[in-house]
């Protein structure tokens, strides 16, 4: 009676038993910064964490994720077949945002070059059509903000958005748009292209009344791989309302195992652009 007693009570604190695979990932980064006319900083680029679940039920591979970035936690759950993907979540992902930023190669950020809705998505939906002509991807999503339960809808807004993606041997173009409803004169759009061939990549990319800003922005993403890292040099001009601005960075990174440092050096119209960055970053 004793054992069985015991077996029955080992039983109930035993972990129950998972069909999905769960792993764990992140990266971790620092840096040191010196802006010109300034002292030295300390900065920490990247400290966070992912949670990832996945396994597959009738044909239908499902995977969900937990993430953690510096104490702000979000996370989507997918769902693919047949019909593409599907995915809805609390993380920023809507279809034009999901190709941006091809040229944004830099090691240490120039700015954000990345297009976005006025509205901060609570809740996104993004369909990822199946493929239909090799080479070619569609994406399709919905969000809304989060609003209030106030009995008026004047402070809800649904964001709407579109991408379509094409490669073609060592070449890739794309297009995206945002239709935002709180903000209807400030409609996003991201036009892009890049090439890959070898150790070579090039990428450019425009996007057009970026926020409310009424922000223009052209960015120029270049980079070599020689082998232990890459030498590389992105540039970007931001136009906001007829006034432009220029930035630009230069910087060569090497790797060791999951480790990549790197140092770069940035110039730009105004003195609070112009630094030098020394930087560690680990993936695990």
């Amino acid at each position: 009676m004793k054992k069985i007693i015991a077996v029955a009570v080992a039983s109930a604190f035993a972990l129950p038993a998972f069909a999905a695979d769960v792993s764990l990932t992140g990266d971790v980064e620092y840096a040191f910064a010196k802006y010109e006319s300034d002292g030295v900083s300390g900065i920490t680029g990247d400290a966070d964490f992912t949670i990832t679940a996945s396994e597959e039920v009738g044909g239908v591979s499902i995977t969900a994720y937990v993430e953690n970035e510096q104490g702000t936690q979000d996370g989507a759950i997918s769902l693919s077949g047949s019909f593409g993907t599907v995915k809805i979540g609390d993380d920023a992902f809507s279809a034009a945002e999901s190709i941006d930023e091809v040229a944004g190669i830099a090691e240490f950020e120039l700015g954000d070059s990345s297009i976005a809705a006025t509205t901060a998505e609570a809740l996104t939906a993004m369909w990822t059509l199946p493929t239909m002509v090799d080479g070619l991807t569609v994406h399709a999503s919905y969000g809304a903000g989060a609003g209030t339960n106030n009995t008026a809808d004047t402070d809800e807004y649904v964001v709407t958005s579109y991408a379509v993606s094409y490669t073609t041997g060592m070449v890739t173009v794309g297009y995206g748009s945002i239709d935002d409803e709180q903000t209807p004169t400030y409609d996003s759009t991201v036009t892009n292209v890049s090439l890959s061939t070898g150790p070579i990549f090039v990428g450019y990319e425009v996007t057009t009344n970026d926020g409310a800003l009424n922000t223009d922005i052209s960015a120029l993403g270049l980079s070599y791989d020689y082998g232990q890292g890459k030498v590389f040099v992105e540039s970007q001009t931001t136009d906001t309302n007829g006034t432009e601005t220029n930035d630009s960075g230069v910087g060569v990174s090497y790797t060791m195992g999951a480790v990549n440092m790197y140092i770069q050096s940035n110039s730009g119209d105004t003195v609070a652009d112009n630094g030098k960055f020394v930087g560690v970053e680990y993936a695990f």
